[in-house]
């Protein structure tokens, strides 16, 4: 099976063709994303070609499998590694493209600047937002809004404190308020314009970087009044920072970041 590495802020996907074949199981996952037995990962990104509606054109289609063996509706910075990939392999020009996700239809707009790795700058879809509440694990009460923008989210507003992640991450991620899971996300604003990041994904844990999770905490910034929308909003996460713009009305959060191939190769 042949395969392309690539990362988005660190965080990095194995991406594998895989038009005419069936979906990786669990295992299969597992196994090529072992960082010590296999290839290692965070993920899969699966290329296969797919209609949006019956009598529509085929579009490339982007299947999420996490490194713990589960499936995820959509990763905004395997989005833009897909993206940069569809390019790189000559599947997509320098152009907007449309790429079908379990999200839903993404939009795409590869950039190659002349210093540095290709952009992308990817539409996220309009988030969605639940009332804020309060979750408790071991006696301690974690205050946050939970929001939808490809994946589920659970954005606080707190200091952006890996420890804290590492010790509570995993236990509000699989915590029963959220029964699909969710990732977790500590929000530091800074400024009207600037914010930290630390996530804790559904799926694989503390990451470098989180595309849809930086879009969540975005959303939620500008919803309570602590981030500007209708301008560049830099989000700074472990992995390094992308760039979110929010329309006045919330209609869609828009991502620009960095895809760099790493390497591709055969794995038996």
């Amino acid at each position: 099976m042949h395969f392309w590495k690539y990362h988005g802020l660190g965080n990095d996907f194995i991406i594998v063709d895989r038009c005419g074949q069936p979906d990786f199981t669990p295992e299969q996952t597992r196994a090529l994303c072992d960082r010590h037995t296999g290839i290692g990962a965070d993920g899969i990104l699966g290329y296969f070609v797919a209609s949006a509606a019956p009598g529509e054109p085929e579009l490339p289609r982007m299947r999420v499998y996490n490194s713990d063996g589960s499936v995820a509706d959509m990763c905004g910075n395997g989005l833009r590694c897909f993206a940069g990939w569809l390019v790189d392999t000559g599947r997509a020009d320098l152009a907007p493209f449309t790429v079908l996700t379990d999200a839903g239809p993404q939009r795409c707009t590869p950039m190659r600047p002349h210093v540095g790795p290709m952009q992308v700058r990817v539409n996220l879809g309009r988030p969605e937002f639940e009332p804020t509440t309060t979750v408790e694990v071991d006696g301690r009460h974690f205050e946050g809004v939970p929001a939808r923008v490809g994946n589920p989210h659970f954005v606080m507003v707190r200091p952006a404190d890996s420890n804290e992640a590492v010790a509570f991450g995993h236990r509000l991620s699989t915590h029963a308020r959220f029964p699909r899971g969710a990732n977790i996300e500590w929000l530091e604003v800074r400024d009207p314009r600037s914010a930290t990041l630390v996530v804790w994904e559904r799926g694989c844990g503390l990451t470098r970087a989180c595309g849809t999770g930086g879009g969540a905490a975005a959303s939620v910034a500008v919803k309570l009044g602590l981030m500007s929308p209708g301008v560049p909003l830099a989000v700074t996460l472990p992995g390094g920072t992308l760039t979110y713009e929010l329309e006045s009305d919330l209609g869609a959060v828009w991502m620009t970041g960095p895809a760099e191939r790493v390497f591709e190769g055969d794995v038996a």
